[in-house]
């Protein structure tokens, strides 16, 4: 008998819509990532949640939706609108663990489990990086340019940010999206099914 994870009452007492769960909460205006009003967990909520239950002195770092999409697939989804510095790439990285050691402590699951249903998506900010983007070598820019043309010729995604090390290792699988590429790649091939 497969598992709910989504019916856990952690997760069921947390839900939210992508939208919300990419606020910036850091901006002085509102602002979001998404309009998306797809139904997810709101995992920052989780985590402090967690962290009370036991009394915790520090919240962890937490990654900030959930999606539990089809056939056993849950996507771990962080959102990111600043610039994407190494000091914030790296904030990143510490998010991913934090969240996978209190995932799976709650669904009771192990790292092989998350290898085979878990997917890590980070959505980032297209025109606050592009200035990062272009501070690269023109060498580098060249082989960012030629290795993305190869990944698609292959229908394989690029992967950014260093963040490729967690792929195989933590996750089935790591995406890093624009805004618009979330849009129109992974809220579009959810939207089909």
């Amino acid at each position: 008998m497969k598992v709910q994870y989504q019916t856990i009452e952690l997760f069921k007492n947390n839900c939210s819509t992508l939208k919300e769960t990419s606020h910036d909460k850091d901006s002085e205006v509102p602002s979001y990532m998404t309009n998306s009003q797809i139904e997810v967990v709101n995992f920052d909520k989780v985590v402090n949640c967690y962290s009370k239950e036991l009394a915790a002195l520090n919240i962890p770092c937490s990654v900030d939706a959930l999606y539990f999409g089809q056939e056993e697939a849950i996507y771990f989804i962080e959102f990111k609108n600043g610039t994407l510095k190494k000091e914030k790439v790296f904030k990143v990285y510490n998010k991913i663990y934090d969240s996978l050691l209190l995932f799976n402590d709650i669904v009771q699951e192990n790292i092989s489990f998350c290898r085979e249903h878990v997917y890590f998506i980070l959505v980032y900010n297209e025109s606050k990086n592009l200035d990062q983007i272009n501070k690269q070598t023109s060498e580098d820019c060249a082989k960012a340019t030629i290795g993305k043309y190869f990944h698609r010729k292959a229908q394989k995604n690029y992967v950014r940010f260093g963040l490729e090390r967690f792929k195989k290792i933590y996750f089935r699988d790591v995406f890093t999206y624009t805004e618009s590429e979330f849009e129109k790649i992974f809220l579009a091939s959810i939207a089909t099914k």
